[in-house]
């Protein structure tokens, strides 16, 4: 924990960019990064999106459409079945991807390959799309309405490509970390807010790779790394009101156990913002852990064939058990 803190505050002082697949979309610095002293060792080469979609990727077996929006589509990916077990409901795990919450940053072609990496291990994969701040209907509340939509659209496909709604566990990259960790805590929605929905299925647990559990509290921080129009498009008004249904700390105690997990060089979404989260969640009486990943930044833990992916992975694999 002491290591994840120390780190966390270093990188706080560090720029904050969000890397789309055609390059870099920087926001203004919080400061400016100090020279490292003589003889200090180099940071290790990390990956980048560019990295992640040169990585071998799976094919969807399906497109189902939960809305008439292009975005409004979950890509199924099912696994070949064993022999013997092609009868028993599969294990779920519901990718949303991340991208700053923007079109123009990336979706869901950026968790293909984790998908791919999932399916080897006999889980069906159920990739969410959704609209997002900048397309129609984006923001607040469509943004949510779908998230909570798309993963509630299980129920209609269970039987029939024998998903075990039983083991269902969230796993979130970025901005996906965010949306995932409100998804399982969307039972506790306020009844007046537009983004309730009835009986919203509950997952086992939630993986965030590299997110966010707190708007509010890492407003600046998302702004700078997104754009300084992200966080009002996500919670718009001028109170801290806005925040009792966008941001996951406030729907606190979810009672679905978490896993924080944070690359130790991820300048996007840096360790102590997990830990920031998993002692929220912790003082609220869920069951949040935080992982940092050496040698990664913010891009290792959705690639697999990296250290980080299996971090992630082994803990889909507890919560699915």
């Amino acid at each position: 924990m002491r290591c994840a803190l120390l780190v966390g505050s270093l990188l706080v002082a560090s720029p904050l960019v969000a890397q789309s697949a055609s390059g870099p979309v920087t926001g203004t610095a919080l400061k400016t990064v100090p020279a490292m002293p003589p003889g200090t060792p180099d940071l290790p080469r990390l990956m980048t999106a560019r990295s992640v979609l040169s990585l071998p990727a799976a094919a969807p077996a399906e497109i189902i459409s939960y809305g008439p929006s292009p975005s409004q589509k979950v890509e199924l990916f099912l696994p070949t079945a064993n022999a013997g077990a092609a009868d028993a409901p599969r294990p779920v795990v519901v990718l949303i991807h991340g991208g700053c919450w923007q079109q123009k940053v990336s979706g869901p072609e950026l968790v293909r390959p984790a998908a791919g990496a999932f399916l080897e291990k006999g889980y069906a994969v159920w990739s969410i799309s959704y609209r997002r701040i900048d397309e129609d209907g984006g923001g607040y509340p469509g943004t949510f309405q779908d998230v909570g939509a798309a993963i509630d659209a299980l129920r209609g496909h269970a039987e029939a490509r024998k998903l075990d709604l039983n083991r269902v566990v969230l796993w979130g990259h970025a901005a996906g970390g965010h949306l995932a960790l409100w998804a399982a805590a969307r039972h506790r929605l306020p009844a007046e807010s537009p983004l309730r929905s009835e009986r919203p299925l509950r997952p086992r647990g939630v993986v965030s790779v590299g997110g966010v559990g707190s708007l509010q509290k890492w407003d600046s921080e998302i702004r700078s790394a997104c754009g300084a129009d992200t966080v009002p498009k996500l919670a718009p008004g001028e109170t801290d009101a806005r925040f009792a249904d966008t941001s996951p700390d406030r729907l606190l105690p979810s009672g679905v156990p978490a896993v924080m997990l944070h690359g130790v060089f991820d300048q996007v979404a840096f360790p102590a913002m997990g830990l920031s989260h998993a002692q929220d969640g912790r003082k609220a009486g869920d069951r949040v852990d935080v992982e940092v990943a050496p040698v990664a930044g913010h891009y290792e833990a959705i690639a697999p064939g990296t250290a980080a992916f299996v971090q992630g992975l082994s803990a889909v694999e507890r919560f699915a058990r």
